[in-house]
């Protein structure tokens, strides 16, 4: 998600910047913000500003030194000003975000003269309505996501991979996905990569909660049946899955609320609708796939007492 448009349209209003040693496409006023910002964060941390305060674009004078050198400088200013990015988009949809439902709980649409929120609010930021709700969705996603600590949410840049975690966090709780993450770090370094992908992601979290029937050890008759391992983590998890069904399930698809939804927007109310039968769908797959592996671990049980 960018915010090309919010800038451009700031641009027009702005003043640019004189100064040729910085981009004459970033507003004076902002190159002036992000100086101070860097100046004060070098202050506090006893750190020099980034070589990218004042809005600077590098040019190849600035790469000096041997190969060995102009390498590094190269390498460790891309892995710098590509966390900027990824951190200027997340500040972005932050943003929008907090501007969209403070918008719509005030019903500030109708003040414009809209009666549907998210036609008003694509309008305003000249995109499809369903984006509305992608951003609204993905900022929920980054705030749910930093409860993982910064060393840990730095490396979730992209959506699916926030989807996969929030998800996780939501239905597995924090601790499950503080191991994920982890080892989805360790997994990735290994295969020679900066950060995990979403399918590593899931696979992990999925491996994490999948139960696995011990194989069988040789016991004589008279010894008792071997206890079975305790997985307080999964079945913690379980216990969560029930309960939070009722509290994030049940009270949506309330008459009341679901009126109230085809009210704002019909057809996004559809969407999401449409969404959660198909999940509904594949949990019920699930869940009866759960209880063939209950009733066949309870076979088992019952042939060795026998």
């Amino acid at each position: 998600m960018s915010g090309n448009r919010l800038i451009a349209a700031g641009t027009n209003r702005l003043k640019k910047a004189a100064d040729s040693a910085v981009d004459p496409a970033v507003p004076a006023e902002l190159q002036k913000r992000a100086a101070s910002d860097a100046v004060k964060q070098g202050t506090v941390d006893g750190q020099e500003p980034s070589v990218f305060a004042h809005g600077r674009v590098l040019s190849a004078d600035d790469i000096v030194g041997t190969l060995e050198e102009q390498l590094a400088y190269v390498t460790e200013r891309l892995h710098e000003i590509d966390l900027a990015g990824k951190r200027a988009e997340d500040f972005t949809v932050l943003n929008k975000a907090v501007l969209l439902e403070v918008a719509q709980e005030r019903e500030l649409h109708l003040v414009a003269g809209h009666t549907n929120f998210s036609v008003w609010a694509a309008g305003v930021l000249d995109v499809e309505p369903k984006y509305v709700f992608e951003l609204l969705q993905d900022a929920a996603r980054i705030r749910a996501i930093s409860e993982l600590g910064p060393d840990l949410a730095q490396h979730l840049t992209r959506a699916s991979a926030r989807k996969v975690m929030a998800e996780v966090i939501t239905s597995q709780g924090l601790e499950t996905a503080q191991v994920v993450m982890t080892q989805g770090l360790a997994q990735a370094a290994e295969q020679g990569k900066k950060r995990p992908t979403a399918s590593l992601l899931a696979s992990i979290a999925k491996n994490l909660t999948t139960p696995s029937i011990p194989a069988q050890e040789p016991r004589s008759e008279i010894s008792d049946p071997p206890a079975a391992p305790s997985a307080p983590g999964v079945i913690t998890a379980l216990e969560r899955a029930a309960t939070s069904l009722k509290e994030r399930v049940y009270s949506p698809l309330a008459p009341a609320a679901v009126q109230a939804a085809l009210e704002d927007d019909p057809a996004v109310t559809r969407e999401h609708l449409e969404r959660l039968e198909t999940e509904m769908q594949r949990v019920t797959k699930r869940l009866a796939a759960a209880k063939r592996a209950v009733a066949a671990a309870s076979e088992q049980t019952k042939a060795a007492t026998s």
